[in-house]
């Protein structure tokens, strides 16, 4: 005996969230040029404006498909050597009005935003984070792996990047600070005041290999104006800074007020 549930086909339920701009990777399907008595077909994008395929659109699976060696000419319009093996068709629920189209559901500028919400409820509208005030977009990370990247960025919008008890590692790439600051904390910079011309800073972490390096920010008339430089000194979690008026000969006069930065 059949049931109902049994006949129901299921409804596409797997969405997408854009984590960078689609323009160039949201196409619809259709009919091309006839070539030599054979209908051709072709992939366009969507639209030519990135304003229409911003980060954060939600895109909805409509159940369509198009498969290689099943749907001819799936090359990419961008660069047509690509040929794509597997496209899905989805609904830009976030544009006004909604746009339809096909994405690769591996590409790296979507990922999963949900993939049991019920057809009927409207995508865009999400309930606000109590916390934050903020629009959900999509679920968080919490893994006890990597989060490896062979080409894209780790970005933080408002956030932070944050290594606990680990590092943060660049292995032959760079770490780069745009309009932004180098946020350090105390076992990386500070402020002391020397007596008698000098000072032991105790760092944890800092070892005979450390690099540290001394800058100026004031001295008293007089007792500083004999000193020629301050030295700084790396021993195991100890930087000891010293004011000289000569090679080994410091000058017990300097009270100066130094700013250090220790590299390990």
């Amino acid at each position: 005996m059949s049931s109902i549930a049994a006949s129901l086909q299921p409804v596409p339920r797997r969405q997408y969230v854009s984590t960078g701009i689609f323009t160039a990777n949201f196409f619809t399907y259709g009919k091309a040029a006839v070539v030599n008595g054979v209908q051709r077909y072709a992939l366009t994008q969507v639209s030519e404006d990135d304003n229409d395929c911003p980060k954060g659109h939600i895109l909805r699976e409509n159940g369509r498909k198009l498969i290689k060696d099943v749907n001819i000419d799936l090359n990419d319009p961008n660069t047509t050597a690509n040929e794509y093996t597997y496209l899905v068709g989805v609904i830009d629920t976030t544009a006004d009005p909604a746009v339809a189209g096909f994405i690769d559901p591996n590409c790296p500028v979507f990922t999963t935003f949900n993939t049991d919400k019920p057809y009927f409820l409207d995508s865009p509208v999400e309930a606000e984070d109590a916390a934050t005030g903020l629009q959900d977009i999509g679920a968080p990370v919490f893994t006890r792996g990597d989060i490896t990247t062979t080409a894209g960025d780790i970005t933080a919008t408002a956030g932070d990047i944050t290594a606990t008890a680990g590092n943060i590692t660049a292995t032959a790439g760079n770490l780069v600070i745009g309009t932004g600051r180098l946020t350090v904390g105390a076992k990386v910079a500070g402020q002391a005041t020397l007596a008698l011309g000098t000072i032991a800073i105790t760092v944890t972490g800092v070892t005979t290999a450390s690099l540290a390096f001394v800058s100026l920010v004031s001295s008293v008339p007089g007792a500083g104006s004999l000193t020629v430089s301050h030295r700084a000194v790396c021993t195991t979690d100890t930087i000891t800074i010293t004011a000289l008026v000569a090679a080994g000969t410091i000058n017990n006069a300097d009270v100066s007020v130094v700013n250090w930065f220790v590299v390990n």
